[in-house]
């Protein structure tokens, strides 16, 4: 039941009640964005964003995130264009203090000087982070390309000269004149009563000030008149592309049909761009459709991700793609697909409060209205082939078209591929003018039909199948979602070392079609259901799920089993894949985290196949072949090494005749309990790699617990001690010394080997500093007892991100099978809140001595070495 109603200062308040969880999301959303700064403001909004954590009338520099976590929940923030939003995800218990800090931190921020200059350098380092990002720099690439005039041009982060020298007074001044009550809405979802919902609002929100909010008069953007084309000799290995047709604001009536265009051209594998750029001709390493539809004139954008010597016959295919679209639109087959797509995202959005409050928020902001939701899917449901013909002739023209290339190869060459495509493009778009869509498919639309049953109790339990394998069942009948996975022990464990990688590319090859079933066919069909069937691949296990809305599981688990128990393994598909993995490992030279945890790992696991690269090495993967992928597959694919997880919205008895007659085709075998000897590092040890990118990353690593550990749950409270916002690490590096954006404790537990440490991303002169900091932090768990509050406040953060992410039945069936696999009690995550209680300060004292007396490894990526 939702209500919507105003304050009298002009706060708008929508109150939507679910007790389908304990739990609530509160969230701000304030109209105001970086598209509202005037010159000299640049980044104002995002470092507000950062500065009302910092303190407020009630609250000092620290407190408000150890509220929060310290009740269990979640708190964050985000800035973009056209708004701010502040949100907390609690447990019902302790909701009044999601209000209560979330009342704070927008009516009564306290703006301290010292901690504004604290936080400059924190911004900087967020924005020297995004300098070293492949993607963002790509992005603005597109968008102050897009927009030349229009605010959309500036990134959201700002500019470093503002963020350096930008006054109390400045922020202060923006503060009050942009976040004011009658430009803010405050939505609140979950498990509460609205009546007493109301009151409470009142007394947080009532006494806010009613400042006069400062209208902003955006530049328009002028009409685009010819094509736009920027190429740019990138410091990064992955070259990237994006063409672009600029496409009304977000309300406008055209939208839904856009955003139908943009699924059915290139979203899912199925997609027409993904289909025959990415399966069918190899050429990219994904290229995907979208609609980018804000307050303002937003955009309509391919983008590719591809080896440089493949553009021409990208830019060759997607022309071709676009010339079909023009002048055969689509047929009742696609346009069904999309439809319903769209219908099940509403479904699936509506798993967790904050994904109801993300919905509703949008539309609310968007539309003033946020019943738009429901409107919105009632026109996709109407849309014809003739409208997505229409709205594709009426914007993706030649004259607005935008292109942009990204690539550390010949630049020079790029332009002129740009050139061509734009030129040719012409001639593709002057041939459809008058053309008619050809007589679509007839096609039975379908249409989702779920009715909520009478509440039921939760059931739970374990269920051995007649081939062996292990079963775990939960009916949880609160949202229609049904998600089933079975995994296999063995992983990367039993790889060999010249078949290292195997594993990450049977999880790409295997839910690749099945016999009898083409990848292309296997695709559609999955996709047509609005269903995920894939798989997954690890240190320690393989292994497949779907996840899929009620109405449709059946036909899902038919999908299911045909790729489980017959894979296709096609020699044509492993090549592809195999060629994208390698793609994929020169890529990752962007990403200089990725490189400083793998050099970690290697040393810290030496002589242990953790030490090994998940993703392979080339001439391990260029020997790879089908021979060596189903030899790896049926060393685990057996009845007795197997366990399988159904959560969700089901009834038991069918499905477990379903899962008796699918186990019962596989071999009985035998479990993969091989071990191995681990004893960790003698000696510490210290590695550094030269990186020419603005931040060093740093890890700092000991020997860590296993999974059958008894300590583990000690562990998870000594982790949280240092995580969130509200750990030691954010509060000491971060909110006081200023060092970095992100830094966190890094955590792998293992069957028989495991580390326990922590990152940090910062700039290369802070190298230093922030390893002192980071052992400092370690120094102290070892020498003083943590003092019991700050134990609980750790372990009421644990149990809050716990039960806030068992919302999902993904997150349940992830949870259950892994404690199943490896041999824990499968309702081990039922007992975590227990578990965590149990803890004591002096057993967090202990086991910091026990890791940390231990020798570290030091792992360091980035322009200089700070040991």
């Amino acid at each position: 039941m939702a209500v919507k109603y105003q304050l009298k200062n002009g706060l708008t308040v929508l109150l939507v009640e679910s007790h389908k969880s304990p739990v609530v999301s509160v969230q701000m959303w304030v109209k105001t964005g970086s598209a509202d700064e005037l010159k000299g403001e640049e980044g104002i909004s995002h470092f507000i964003e950062h500065l009302v954590f910092k303190g407020t009338e009630k609250y000092q520099v620290g407190q408000i995130a150890q509220q929060v976590e310290g009740a269990g929940g979640e708190l964050n923030a985000y800035t973009s264009f056209d708004q701010t939003v502040f949100h907390v995800t609690i447990s019902k218990q302790f909701v009044d203090t999601g209000l209560d800090v979330i009342s704070q931190m927008m009516g009564f921020p306290a703006f301290i000087e010292s901690e504004i200059d604290n936080e400059r350098e924190v911004v900087l380092e967020e924005i020297k982070r995004s300098n070293d990002s492949p993607h963002r720099q790509v992005s603005r690439m597109l968008f102050s390309t897009i927009y030349k005039k229009h605010p959309y041009g500036l990134p959201v982060i700002g500019k470093e000269s503002v963020i350096k020298t930008v006054s109390r007074k400045t922020m202060v001044n923006y503060f009050h004149r942009r976040y004011v009550p009658e430009n803010m809405t405050l939505i609140v979802v979950g498990d509460f009563d609205n009546k007493e919902m109301k009151q409470k609002v009142k007394e947080n929100f009532g006494s806010f000030v009613s400042y006069p909010l400062k209208k902003i008069k955006r530049i328009a953007e002028p009409k685009q008149d010819r094509p736009r084309i920027l190429t740019k000799k990138g410091e990064f290995e992955e070259t990237f592309l994006h063409i672009a047709w600029p496409i009304p604001k977000g309300t406008h009536q055209d939208i839904p049909a856009l955003d139908v265009l943009a699924m059915i051209l290139g979203q899912g594998d199925s997609s027409r761009l993904m289909r025959k750029l990415r399966i069918e001709n190899h050429l990219t390493n994904y290229c995907t459709s979208s609609t980018y539809t804000p307050m303002d004139r937003g955009f309509f954008v391919i983008s590719s991700s591809l080896n440089f010597d493949n553009l021409a016959a990208t830019l060759e295919e997607i022309g071709q793609q676009l010339k079909l679209i023009l002048t055969d639109s689509v047929n009742q087959e696609e346009l069904q697909k999309a439809i319903t797509n769209v219908e099940s995202d509403q479904y699936y959005g509506m798993e967790t409060v904050d994904g109801m409050a993300q919905i509703f928020g949008s539309y609310e902001h968007l539309f003033q209205d946020y019943k738009q939701f429901k409107d919105f899917i009632r026109n996709v449901s109407s849309i014809t082939e003739k409208d997505l013909q229409k709205v594709a002739k009426k914007y993706l023209r030649p004259e607005s078209l935008t292109l942009i290339v990204s690539t550390p190869k010949d630049e020079l060459r790029a332009k002129k591929e740009l050139t061509a495509f734009s030129k040719k493009y012409i001639e593709i778009f002057n041939s459809a003018k008058n053309s008619k869509p050809l007589k679509p498919l007839k096609v039975k639309k379908r249409r989702i039909a779920w009715k909520m049953d009478q509440f039921e109790p939760v059931e739970t339990r374990k269920i051995k199948l007649d081939s062996g394998g292990q079963l775990v069942v939960r009916r949880v009948k609160d949202t229609p979602v049904v998600s089933l996975r079975c995994g296999f022990l063995g992983g990367m464990r039993i790889e060999n070392a010249s078949d290292n990688g195997v594993n990450e590319l049977l999880s790409r090859v295997w839910p690749a079609g099945a016999n009898g079933i083409s990848e292309t066919e296997l695709h559609h069909r999955v996709e047509s259901l609005a269903a995920r069937l894939n798989a997954f691949s690890g240190r320690n296990t393989a292994g497949m799920y779907m996840t899929s809305l009620r109405p449709m599981a059946e036909e899902v688990f038919d999908l299911f089993s045909q790729t489980l128990s017959s894979p296709l393994l096609s020699p044509e598909i492993i090549e592809r894949e195999k060629m994208y993995m390698l793609e994929y490992l020169k890529n990752r030279k962007d990403n200089p985290a990725q490189l400083a945890i793998l050099a970690f790992s290697k040393v810290m696991f030496d002589g242990h196949p953790y030490s090994s690269d998940p993703h392979g090495q080339e001439d391990t993967i260029q020997n790879l072949n089908e021979t060596r992928l189903r030899h790896h597959l049926e060393k685990m694919r057996c009845s007795k090494n197997m366990n399988l997880v159904i959560v969700g919205d089901f009834e038991i008895d069918p499905w477990v005749d379903r899962l008796n007659k699918l186990t019962s085709s596989l071999p009985k075998g035998s479990r993969q309990e091989k071990s191995f000897v681990f004893t960790g590092p003698s000696k510490p040890i210290h590695l550094f790699e030269s990186s020419n990118k603005e931040q060093s990353h740093i890890i700092m690593g000991y020997k860590g617990l296993t999974f059958s550990d008894p300590n583990r749950y000690i562990l998870e409270v000594l982790q949280s001690i240092l995580s969130g916002q509200g750990g030691r690490l954010f509060i000491e590096l971060r909110d006081k010394a200023s060092l970095a954006y992100s830094v966190s404790p890094l955590r792998l537990d293992g069957i028989d080997a495991g580390y326990f440490g922590a990152y940090i991303g910062c700039s290369p002169e802070k190298g230093k500093k922030a390893l002192s900091m980071m052992q400092a932090e370690f120094d102290k768990l070892c020498q003083q007892k943590v003092s019991e509050e700050e134990i609980d406040r750790a372990k009421r953060y644990l149990i809050g991100r716990h039960d806030i992410a068992l919302q999902k039945t993904t997150s349940v069936g992830s949870s259950i099978l892994f404690d199943d696999i490896y041999g824990l009690p499968y309702d081990e995550t039922f007992r975590f809140t227990e578990r965590i209680a149990d803890v004591t300060a002096s057993q967090i004292q202990k086991l910091a001595q026990s890791i940390f007396s231990q020798p570290s490894v030091i792992s360091v990526v980035g322009p200089e070495n700070p040991i």
